[in-house]
């Protein structure tokens, strides 16, 4: 089930965390609902934090994983051309291999004709 909720901005959660340090300050709070007690702000609090760390790591893995998967990528593409060199060297540039990796075979390349002069 997916959560319909925006994030709320930086601010706002400075500000409430700003809140629960100056209401721990009150040595006499007492509110009459518990759903609005200190623990409970604390506890909140703490799961914010873990969930902030938690998106701050997640992120850092998909920035390595984004970079292994450039290199790799590079990597492959390397060894596909060098792939297709070795298919020209050991079948020629004339053969029918040429054709089954993607290339055009020597004899296909269109001959280049003079031009006449025009007078």
């Amino acid at each position: 089930m997916a959560t319909q909720l925006k994030r709320l901005p930086p601010s706002v959660i400075a500000a409430d965390r700003e809140l629960l340090r100056a209401v721990q300050s009150l040595s006499d709070y007492q509110p009459i609902n518990s759903t609005y007690s200190v623990a409970i702000m604390q506890q909140q609090e703490a799961c914010l934090t873990q969930a902030e760390l938690a998106i701050v790591r997640l992120e850092e893995e998909i920035k390595h994983a984004r970079v292994v998967a450039i290199e790799t990528a590079h990597a492959m593409h390397t060894t596909g051309l060098g792939m297709k060199d070795q298919v020209i060297a050991q079948y020629g540039q004339d053969s029918t291999a040429i054709e089954i990796i993607g290339l055009t075979r020597k004899s296909a390349h269109k001959r280049p004709t003079r031009r006449k002069a025009t007078a």
